[in-house]
């Protein structure tokens, strides 16, 4: 479990892609992704954290700070990303990258 989290966290680290006007940061020692977006007056904080026993447990993402978003929309946002990172063993960084395209719509 350990390795695969690593890899996991060390894949975002290391990962080219570039997101217009959301930043992408990844913590090793707290197994923690924190994704930032930002646009006009929008404002929004993403925490993704992988449990100790990753594969094994779910994947457990959070709202930082949100500023100018519904709460409906936020939920089906949050919603969409777990399900996509739990259930369809996405990579992290394509999760975020769908998030941001629903967020960008």
């Amino acid at each position: 479990s350990s390795v695969l989290s690593s890899q996991e966290i060390s894949s975002v680290q290391t990962s080219t892609q570039l997101f217009n006007g959301m930043t992408v940061k990844a913590r090793s020692a707290t197994r923690e992704v924190i994704a930032t977006y930002s646009v006009d007056d929008i404002f929004i904080e993403l925490i993704i954290q992988l449990p100790s026993n990753y594969p094994l447990g779910s994947i457990t993402v959070e709202s930082g700070k949100r500023v100018g978003v519904a709460v409906q929309q936020w939920r089906n946002w949050m919603l969409q990303l777990s399900t996509y990172l739990t259930h369809q063993n996405g990579s992290i960084m394509e999760g975020l990258s769908l998030w941001k395209n629903n967020v960008d719509k």
